[in-house]
């Protein structure tokens, strides 16, 4: 509880805003990590700098970097989601499906709460318990 008192409003809203910008990306976030690992699967077999040419395309690998890069990329994602899992592991059955609704679904606030069955007012009130639960178990994942 703490570091939520320590936040000033406007760093407690920036963070929120950052929490709420991979929660919205979150699914995003899980399908590219797929088409990464493909990706990197397909590199780490091509190994060499090898031109596959089909019709026009020709498909260079760059010596080093190419690789690392894709594997950096996908390690941060990776942080991200398993962040996220571990966090809404933490909430209330009815905060998880706030969460979902809302960001993974990307719903209204007033479809989510009409599916929660509760009153726009009562759902803002748990966004906001959600948020303080957030910004301690997601922390510097905001950042990213």
């Amino acid at each position: 509880m703490g570091i939520i008192m320590e936040n000033s409003k406007s760093d407690r809203k920036e963070l929120i805003k950052n929490i709420e910008k991979h929660l919205r990306n979150y699914n995003n976030y899980k399908a590219a990590s797929v088409n990464l690992h493909k990706q990197l699967e397909f590199l780490s077999e091509n190994k060499e700098l090898k031109q596959l040419s089909a019709g026009h395309i020709t498909l260079h690998m760059p010596k080093g970097g190419s690789l690392s890069l894709l594997q950096a990329e996908l390690n941060q994602l990776q942080l991200v989601i398993e962040s996220i899992d571990r966090s809404m592991m933490e909430l209330t059955d009815t905060e998880q499906k706030f969460i979902e609704f809302r960001y993974f679904k990307k719903w209204s606030i007033e479809k989510s709460a009409m599916h929660l069955g509760y009153s726009d007012k009562a759902l803002f009130v748990t966004r906001n318990q959600v948020m303080d639960k957030l910004i301690l178990s997601l922390g510097s994942v905001t950042l990213m």
